[in-house]
């Protein structure tokens, strides 16, 4: 999420990450490090992400200088395919004007 005011300066910006892990964790397994890579029940998913058709939201308080007199928000949803590679799911924009 950014923010911008009506000169384009960024005002704040925030990245929020959920993320799902599928983990090989060691455990009484023959093999690597105590696993079997090839073994399914070693593996632990960890999801901390959003779920189908679920939504999250957050509350910001951001201070602005008494000449702003209006400011763009943009949020985008990416999806990460690994670190330094991304694409964008869906993007929005709105302006608020005071």
């Amino acid at each position: 999420m950014t923010v911008k005011d009506q000169n384009g300066n960024v005002l704040f910006t925030e990245r929020k990450l959920h993320e799902v892990y599928d983990l090989h964790l060691p455990s009484n397994k023959d093999g690597w490090m105590g696993f079997d890579d090839w073994d399914l029940t070693a593996m632990t998913h960890i999801n901390l992400g959003l779920e189908p058709f679920k939504t999250d939201s957050m509350t910001k308080v951001i201070p602005l200088k008494e000449d702003t007199t209006s400011v763009t928000v943009e949020a985008s949803y990416l999806f990460i395919y690994e670190e330094g590679d991304e694409g964008v799911i869906k993007t929005e924009t709105k302006t608020v004007t005071f």
